[in-house]
């Protein structure tokens, strides 16, 4: 029985594939995603200011770990809940302690990916918008899964795209400077 099925399969015939020409190939479903535009070297924090921030930043993240996992209550006597996100706050109110413990780690992140997700259109970002920004990179817990990872290259690409556009120095200069320090210096999206 054995034998008469393998007499039925047909042979097996080996094609020559070229490979090298099939690496070269994009494919149509890949983005072509665009370089981080490069902004006036006058209006690009320096290296000891990074530094400096980073440090700040890493020690700001820290207090509010330690806060955050506490065994006492939330700063408003509340107890954390998982809000929806993106539904979670008004982003014309300012960020308050209170507002981001009661969020769960995954709101958090959840919520950063979807602010990040709002700002895509838009030209400038409002001190408003820069300040949920940082409130929500302050607290999203690592590691990053893939998907906040690249939310973070999406916000180093937008804040750079609009630092591109400056010519002078304002507040809405530094705020991008410090969006970009944390997303590209302290969350590793900068690829040099």
């Amino acid at each position: 029985v054995y034998r008469w099925e393998a007499n039925q399969i047909p042979k097996v015939k080996v094609a020559k594939i070229d490979l090298s020409a099939a690496r070269k190939e994009q494919t149509p479903y890949m983005p072509e995603i665009p370089d981080i535009p490069k902004c006036s070297p006058d209006l690009c924090a320096s290296k000891e200011w990074e530094d400096s921030f980073i440090t700040y930043f890493s020690e700001t993240r820290l207090a509010f770990l330690e806060l955050d996992s506490s065994d006492g209550p939330s700063v408003s006597g509340a107890v954390k809940n998982s809000c929806k996100p993106g539904i979670s706050f008004e982003p014309q109110i300012d960020p308050t302690l209170t507002m981001i413990r009661k969020m769960d780690a995954v709101s958090r992140a959840a919520t950063l990916r979807n602010y990040i997700d709002m700002i895509q259109s838009f030209d400038t970002l409002s001190r408003n918008d820069c300040l949920w920004l940082f409130a929500l990179c302050v607290t999203v817990e690592l590691p990053l899964d893939a998907e906040t990872c690249a939310s973070l290259r999406s916000m180093l690409r937008k804040c750079s795209t609009i630092l591109a556009t400056k010519s002078e120095m304002d507040d809405e200069v530094v705020m991008l400077n410090i969006l970009v320090a944390i997303s590209g210096v302290y969350f590793g999206q900068y690829q040099k």
